[in-house]
């Protein structure tokens, strides 16, 4: 059977692009011309419908790529080369993949296929000018959206919590602007007043979940949404000392004569999307504009939010050397554990706790808090266990028990090979002899058999390769436990967390018990 998948994508950016069953069955007539000869069985990958071809976590297209993996496929089918991919080295790296896997790739509206090295050749070549057009349109869309923000217009996205968008006609255009919404801007107000009160931002989290308030869409606030609305620029006053601020930060401003203390402000270029996510910038990145929506805040009490914000925010330098597993211990709950430890009496008391737990209260986590001495106790326990019995400690048993060792495979392609040629002469010494219809069977049987053969040795060698790996790894991982150990007493605390974090993944806090995973 020769398989045959085909990737159909709609074009998330035009209406006009061809549908996804045209570009299947356009691919299905390609494939009935150049493979006639072939027994064809498709199989269809078309659930990318509206994903951008610069995202590569498309659902379908990450199937298509675990089918060629495993082996699954024998060519990869598209209408148009810019369907799969728009980036040259990511396309460069797909096709790897095809090649390591001796999967082919098709293109209908090219007229190439990767068999040939011409086909090759221009297979690049248009996968660099796909690049190039996306490129240059993401270009052209960013000076477009820099401009509109530059002269205080709302460029799209998320809105800000207590504002609205309205559409107003300058011109012979209409554009969006944001407005205060009325009704809704008391929150954002109480929450610039909790931190000039000399709140920290988990205080005002707990807060707000202990009072039952709640964001716009009727969820609790986290530290992370509380924090974007605290530094954002939207409820600042455009004052000359906001103008100051942002100068003395780096930001690009419009004219100083148009701070008039009359409107608010607006920032653009606070992240930049990235392929797969979003990076925030540094202020000194920011372009700042008016808008034309009234101030929420004076610039005296928001710069004075920032200057809060500066003060709690915490240095990561531990003042008490307690507490080996930060960074690698979790909760039960999933969330990160961290370290409490004061003094009292002259003696230091430390415990590990759920950072969930502190911040949302026993409702959302009851662990409680455990002390350090305990769990540091049990860890240290399992990795003497470890020590002792070093048998006992695998990574990881290979995923598939039943592949054949490698020789027997080699010995087994050789003796099919072997057959195969026997029959090859027999063939050609009774070509007109009704034998040779039989003959021609078997040799088709033997040769799908070599097929299959090939491809478990071609698994078996991987296999075999990541076996190795895992044994040098455990072998890394084993050694690095008998030095902590061994030296326990004699490294100094920095040294014992850096070392713990390079041999452990994680340890899980789950009903008392400490369950480490490497």
């Amino acid at each position: 059977m020769f398989t045959v998948g085909i990737y159909p994508r709609k074009s998330v950016y035009r209406d006009n692009s061809d549908s996804v069953s045209v570009q299947v069955q356009l691919c299905k007539d390609y494939a009935g011309i150049i493979f006639k000869d072939k027994d064809i069985t498709f199989k269809i990958y078309d659930k990318d419908e509206g994903f951008s071809g610069k995202n590569m976590n498309r659902p379908s297209f990450q199937e298509l790529m675990s089918d060629v993996r495993n082996d699954v496929l024998d060519v990869v089918m598209v209408y148009k080369l810019d369907r799969i991919s728009r980036n040259v080295q990511e396309f460069s790296a797909m096709y790897e993949i095809f090649e390591q896997h001796n999967v082919s790739f098709v293109s209908v509206k090219e007229s190439f296929d990767t068999t040939t090295p011409m086909g090759r050749t221009v297979m690049y070549i248009l996968a660099a000018f796909a690049q190039l057009e996306r490129e240059n349109t993401s270009e052209r869309v960013t000076d477009n959206m820099r401009a509109l923000g530059s002269a205080g217009k709302w460029t799209g996205g998320k809105l800000p919590s207590g504002m609205t968008s309205v559409r107003r006609q300058i011109g012979d255009k209409e554009h969006s602007y944001l407005m205060v919404d009325n009704d809704k801007i008391r929150l954002v107000k109480m929450l610039y007043n909790l931190i000039l009160q000399g709140y920290s931002i988990t205080k005002i989290e707990r807060h707000c979940r202990d009072h039952g308030i709640r964001s716009q869409t009727g969820k609790y606030l986290n530290t992370s949404q509380i924090y974007n609305i605290l530094t954002n620029p939207v409820y600042c006053q455009n004052s000359m000392e906001a103008y100051y601020y942002f100068h003395d930060l780096g930001c690009s401003l419009p004219d100083p004569a148009l701070f008039d203390s009359k409107k608010g402000l607006i920032g653009y270029g606070k992240t930049k999307t990235g392929k797969t996510s979003q990076k925030k910038q540094e202020k000194s990145d920011w372009a700042i504009a008016i808008g034309i929506h009234d101030p929420v805040m004076p610039a005296s009490d928001w710069i004075a939010a920032q200057n809060r914000l500066g003060i709690n925010k915490m240095v990561r330098s531990a003042k008490y050397e307690c507490g080996i597993l930060k960074g690698v211990i979790r909760c039960q709950c999933g969330a990160r554990v961290d370290v409490r430890t004061y003094t009292k009496g002259g003696r230091i008391f430390s415990y590990y706790y759920c950072v969930d737990m502190f911040r949302q209260g026993k409702s959302k986590c009851n662990t409680g808090y455990i002390r350090t001495d305990q769990v540091e106790d049990a860890f240290l326990k399992e990795l003497r266990k470890i020590r002792f019995n070093p048998d006992g400690f695998k990574l990881r048993q290979d995923p598939d028990g039943s592949l054949q060792n490698i020789s027997s495979i080699k010995e087994e392609l050789k003796q099919t090979g072997a057959a195969i040629d026997n029959l090859t002469a027999a063939l050609m010494n009774a070509s007109d002899s009704s034998a040779a219809p039989y003959i021609i069977s078997k040799m088709e049987e033997l040769d799908k058999q070599k097929k299959t053969l090939e491809t478990n040795l071609r698994k078996a060698t991987l296999q075999e390769a990541s076996n190795r790996t895992l044994e040098e790894t455990e072998h890394y991982i084993y050694q690095n436990i008998c030095y902590l150990l061994d030296n326990f007493d004699s490294i100094e605390y920095t040294a014992k967390n850096e070392l713990i974090r390079k041999i452990i993944k994680k340890c899980v806090l789950k009903d008392g018990n400490l369950h480490i995973i490497f």
